[in-house]
């Protein structure tokens, strides 16, 4: 999709306010003539153009909402819930309003909120409900409806952008007709898409709702249509039976199912529902009578596809814990065909889990695979628990006997841990560790390898732990941030095996903490202790102070100043001294090991990097979000803290007399009737007046957009008569980008030869070094570089942090150089 923010993208929005609703190969056309791309591209840009603001219609048209739905009046009649919490059920007389949400109702915009995502606002709100509203809610000011009483209607207008709240009138305007409207745009064989089907009424009649009437939901309903979720149909649609179809396709599509399949699914989510939501001395009834329709239909639950898909929508469902999941496994068992035995131990086995009962979910497991002994999820299952155990050979011959085993995450694992005989050793030979007894007896056809060798395992057994169905939400919410800057489709893909958003997930997100009290009995003795002293392991920054490539490092944690020798065969092969990351070093036997991922850490991003890591507040995402922003596109900004766009104005001027005098009483005496605006030594911005064929004209330029608003404001004092030519505003990052289209290489710093980007470059980092030398580092213990460097007790410190900045100066970064000469170093 799309940038909001993308020039091409508000240029679009521009011409569908001016123009209205347009097809698009009329916006294209529009496009392309505004200068904004060839034909070709821009239709098919037009297709896929994402903005808030944006409506598709229902006959093919794009229009912009803002103005589409300026001075539009929707009307609502309020209940007593709305009136004492100030929340607004949208569905459906408000949905047009939805898109306009700017999370500021203070300032008379909207905010959007949803009952299963936003529970706290309406707790707060004191709403008791817990199924108000069924669809979007608009949230006010607290006190926004307190003047109004049950039944009320109110009014609610967008005026350039803002909502306005009022009485409405009583009566209301005479109500429109929608009648013959909505029978040409509504399907006649099932429901449309509400907003646009409504957004087609308004662009269509432009008085449609300019006066205030009776609400939308009570206009739709007297033509004889109904509303569900997002979408309309005649009334009398089953949607409940439409809904149910688009679910079970869904579901069908995800877990590539049969039909036979899909109903058995569809007939194992009816009896969930029976038992979940069935009064306790009517449950039996209820489940009686989901047997008896279902029929054979559960037959087909034997398929391994059939039952991941009915666990899925199981654990989607439950309300009531894992005890309603027990009793449908049970359902089952019990009366169920003799076929699907394996399914329900499994489903059985999986709730135990859930309910962090390990052994009792194993013992599940084994029933299953003792009835079908080739059933593939059991065995699977079985592998897990075996490989926690640590009992390779098990775990291997279990994923053995399922369809791509050895495809298995763990499997090459697995394999490094069998057990090495010794062919030198007779059966009834002494064994060789010493025990005194026969090499039967004591370690033929077992493993005896070190803790440091099967460290690695251990975070493998947890890694498989966190991939769970309970963990999954967290590790896509995490992988989704992690992959936010990368365009690649695979992204997310590969973002949810990334070391980093695992790690997280097992340690801040607490999945390990579960893991250890879960799975710590299956686990070998000396394991369940390093994992319990894993627990107390924090993420830190660490220095690198020595490197033995291929076997290891030598590590200053930068946040308690230990130091550790770390064995790390990969990184140390690539890492320098002087190098700084982020990581978790933990203990491995009678070594110090790395798990979760080396994250590479910048200088500028230390401070602020062991300020989340020191802080109990850390929310994990924003952890994420930090260490991922490495892989942003450079985000460069002024002095002043605002994005850095190449702005560029030219105005044709009579009175050069009076713009000469005016700007320099405001900018200073012109060198060669050229205004330089400067303050505390930074460029601001530049006036040029050019000479020569009449009119004279003027052109000034800025590198952010208030200070060229500020520099057309003064033009605009200094000769009223000023007429605007042309303007561009041009992101420095875009610039840059067109650099490096012109012949810089990917892999090379940016060296543009550009005037204009190199002056972007140099204002942003010149502005950082003056910041940075007052800002408080806790690599210096908490000081600034300036006290630092008056204080002869710890300027060694400060000549160390600078000694592992990058020394040669690029565009960029910062220099060395200057930061010594600002330093007295």
């Amino acid at each position: 999709m799309t940038d909001p923010t993308d020039p091409t993208v508000e240029a679009a929005m521009a011409l569908l306010r001016e123009h209205g609703p347009l097809h698009p190969h009329e916006w294209a056309r529009l496009l392309v003539a505004a200068g904004h791309g060839y034909l070709a591209d821009m239709e098919e840009l037009t297709e896929y153009i994402d903005h808030p603001r944006l409506g598709y219609l229902a006959d093919g048209r794009s229009a912009a909402l803002d103005s589409l739905l300026d001075g539009r009046v929707l009307t609502h009649r309020l209940t007593a819930v709305e009136i004492s919490s100030g929340i607004l059920d949208a569905h459906p007389d408000l949905t047009p309003l939805l898109p306009f949400d700017d999370h500021d109702p203070a300032a008379g915009g909207l905010h959007t909120i949803f009952r299963d995502l936003d529970d706290d606002v309406f707790d707060e709100r004191g709403v008791d409900d817990p199924d108000w509203p069924k669809d979007a809610a608009l949230l006010l000011e607290p006190d926004a409806l307190a003047d109004f009483r049950p039944g009320d209607l109110v009014a609610l207008t967008l005026v350039d952008g803002l909502l306005r709240l009022t009485a409405a009138a009583v009566p209301p305007a005479a109500a429109p007709d929608l009648t013959g409207a909505l029978a040409d745009l509504v399907p006649q064989e099932g429901p449309g898409p509400l907003d646009d089907i409504v957004w087609q009424l308004l662009a269509d009649d432009p008085a449609l709702l300019t006066a205030p009437t009776i609400p939308l939901g009570d206009l739709i309903t007297a033509a004889r249509y109904m509303c569900d979720g997002d979408f309309i149909a005649a009334a009398g649609f089953d949607f409940a039976a439409h809904r149910g179809q688009s679910h079970a396709a869904a579901v069908a599509a995800a877990h590539h199912l049969t039909d036979d399949e899909t109903d058995a699914v569809m007939a194992f989510t009816a009896l969930i529902g029976a038992i979940e939501h069935t009064p306790d001395d009517e449950r039996e009834r209820a489940v009686d009578a989901v047997v008896a329709t279902a029929g054979d239909r559960f037959a087909y639950l034997a398929s391994p596809n059939a039952a991941r898909a009915a666990f899925g929508e199981a654990y989607a469902t439950l309300r009531a814990g894992t005890e309603t999941l027990h009793r449908a496994a049970a359902v089952l068992r019990g009366r169920g065909p003799r076929k699907i035995a394996p399914t329900a131990h499994w489903l059985a086995g999986k709730a135990a889990e859930l309910d962090g009962r390990a052994t009792d979910a194993e013992r599940h497991y084994e029933r299953a695979v003792s009835v079908d002994p080739n059933w593939d999820e059991a065995l699977e299952e079985l592998a897990r628990f075996a490989s926690d155990r640590g009992d390779a050979v098990r775990a291997i011959g279990l994923l053995d006997r399922t369809p791509g085993g050895s495809d298995d995450p763990m499997y090459d694992l697995l394999q490094s841990f069998r057990p090495v005989d010794r062919p030198d050793l007779g059966r009834n030979d002494r064994c060789w560790c010493g025990s005194g007894r026969k090499y039967k007896a004591c370690h033929l056809g077992k493993a005896e390898h070190p803790l440091e060798q099967r460290a690695g395992w251990l975070y493998q057994k947890a890694a498989s732990f966190a991939q769970g169905i309970a963990w999954r939400p967290l590790l896509l919410s995490l992988a989704q941030i992690r992959s936010a800057h990368d365009d690649d489709p695979m992204a997310l893909y590969h973002a949810l095996d990334d070391p980093l958003v695992a790690d997280v997930v097992l340690f801040e997100c607490g999945a390990f903490e579960r893991f250890v009290t879960e799975r710590g009995v299956l686990l070998p003795a000396d394991e369940l202790l390093l994992a319990q002293q894993w627990l107390l392991s924090e993420r830190s920054v660490h220095e690198v102070e020595a490197v033995r490539p291929g076997e290891g490092l030598t590590l200053r944690d930068v946040r308690t100043g230990d130091r550790l020798q770390v064995t790390e065969r990969t990184a140390s092969r690539a890492l320098r001294v002087g190098d700084f990351f982020c990581a978790r070093v933990v203990p491995a036997g009678a070594t110090t090991q790395i798990f979760g991922g080396i994250e590479p850490i910048a200088p500028a991003q230390r401070g602020r990097l062991i300020e989340l890591l020191d802080s109990d507040a850390t929310d994990p995402a924003e952890l994420v979000e930090f260490l991922s922003a490495r892989f942003a596109p450079p985000r460069l900004v002024t002095t002043d803290g605002h994005p850095m766009v190449a702005c560029r104005a030219v105005f044709e001027v009579a009175d050069t007399a009076g713009i000469r005098r005016k700007l320099s009483r405001r900018f200073g005496a012109a060198d060669h009737d050229r205004w330089t605006w400067t303050e505390q030594g930074s460029v601001l911005g530049a006036a040029n007046l050019t000479s020569g064929a009449e009119p004279w004209v003027l052109e000034v330029e800025a590198m952010s957009e208030p200070r060229f608003e500020s520099l057309i404001e003064t033009v605009g004092a200094a000769d009223p008569g000023a007429r605007l030519r042309e303007q561009t505003r041009v992101p420095a990052a875009e610039l840059m980008a067109q650099a490096q289209e012109k012949g810089v290489r990917p892999h090379q710093p940016v060296n543009p030869e550009d005037p204009e980007i190199a002056a972007v470059l140099a204002e942003h980092i010149r502005g950082y070094e003056q910041q940075w030398l007052d800002e408080v580092i806790p690599a210096l213990g908490g000081h600034t570089p300036r006290a630092c460097a008056a204080d002869p007790t710890r300027r060694d410190e400060l000549i160390r942090l600078l000694d592992s900045f990058p020394q040669q100066e690029q565009p960029g970064a910062m220099s060395v150089r200057r930061l010594r000469e600002a330093l007295g170093l």
